[in-house]
């Protein structure tokens, strides 16, 4: 439930705040409250998912892609992420997340969230790739950019970005093969 307080205060804050250009970082505070904590008094790793969300949609609402959305009639569409974590985050510690868009392809938009904590320091660090569907279909990223940006291009796409796409296919061609043998090491060196 605390989730959606928090979406409205991402959506009724954002209509004070200037709009920004979409390849601009945009941060946002928040606190670890006593909900966010798994059993062992840090900040759960899964919230930190739920997180990204809230910060995605602090996103797209400060950068005009929400309104795009809005007016179109797109349904946004999450399709996967990663997330490394480095350090804890405690009850009531104060951090911020700072969402970037960093490229698009033909169907998905490619975003980096980075928790920094009350110290400076990076906790944690996710890619998500969201896209946008309307009446059964796919929006293509062009028509969405040029929606909140005419003529805007897509920076070129990090070789990390590309790496998580092939290990993800490699994944789910696997996933139906897979069984836990703990002498085949090939899966470890990268084998296919």
């Amino acid at each position: 439930m605390n989730l959606y307080f928090r979406l409205l205060r991402v959506f009724l804050g954002s209509l004070f705040e200037r709009t920004v250009h979409h390849t601009s970082p945009i941060e946002r505070r928040f606190r670890v409250l006593p909900h966010d904590l798994d059993a062992f008094g840090h900040m759960n790793n899964g919230r930190y998912l739920q997180i990204m969300d809230v910060a995605r949609a602090h996103w797209m609402a400060r950068t005009g892609v929400a309104s795009a959305i809005r007016s179109n009639r797109w349904a946004p569409i999450l399709g996967g992420g990663f997330i490394r974590y480095r350090y804890s985050l405690k009850l009531w510690q104060d951090y911020h997340v700072r969402s970037r868009l960093l490229c698009w392809d033909s169907q998905w938009f490619f975003l980096e969230h980075v928790f920094i904590d009350d110290r400076g320091r990076h906790v944690a660090v996710g890619i998500s790739r969201a896209a946008l569907r309307s009446k059964g279909r796919w929006v293509s990223t062009s028509d969405v950019a040029s929606a909140v940006h005419p003529e805007a291009k897509s920076p070129e796409v990090p070789a990390y970005v590309l790496e998580w796409l092939r290990l993800e296919e490699e994944m789910f061609r696997r996933g139906g093969e897979f069984r836990h043998d703990p002498s085949d090491t090939a899966l470890y060196r990268g084998a296919a």
